[in-house]
């Protein structure tokens, strides 16, 4: 299984998904410079959180890779890391939206497209409707994502 999931979230659900987290026996976060890594066994679900930077929310992920590009697999406990994404993945689902367009800021709301692989949190988006934050990938990134709803 290669496979990502990206979302915006507040710190509000943040921690409410860390605390999801440590209802899984047997894992472990480990904590890295640029994003954590959540241990079972002998694999790993790499763990990059929303931050809010100033009036920006940038976008975090879940991210597996149990195959190599081949497809072949890396590692003998692939079905319980892979099960564990998927909880996550659903967890978050249920918490989300994914009914979100982007615009590219510099040339204006014209350039409005759907997305749908992006997910927007309960806790952001309520964040976002009060504070009038903006929803980019990266902090100096051109692309703005706003929720449809």
């Amino acid at each position: 299984m290669r496979s990502e999931f990206q979302y915006f979230m507040s710190d509000d659900d943040t921690s409410r998904f860390d605390e999801f987290l440590t209802k899984f026996a047997n894992i472990k976060i480990v904590s890295g410079n640029s994003f954590d890594e959540i241990h079972l066994l002998d694999c790993s679900i790499q763990y990059v959180r929303s931050a809010q930077i100033g009036t920006v929310i940038t976008s975090g992920r879940i991210a597996i890779a149990t195959t190599d590009l081949d497809g072949n697999r890396n590692y003998d406990s692939y079905p319980e890391v892979e099960k564990l994404y998927r909880s996550l993945r659903n967890w978050l689902k249920k918490r989300s939206t994914n009914r979100l367009v982007c615009f590219n800021e510099k040339i204006g709301r014209n350039s409005m497209k759907p997305v749908k692989n992006i997910w927007l949190c309960e806790g952001a988006a309520q964040k976002i409707e009060r504070e009038n934050l903006q929803l980019k990938q990266i902090l100096t990134a051109a692309v703005v994502f706003e929720p449809t709803l």
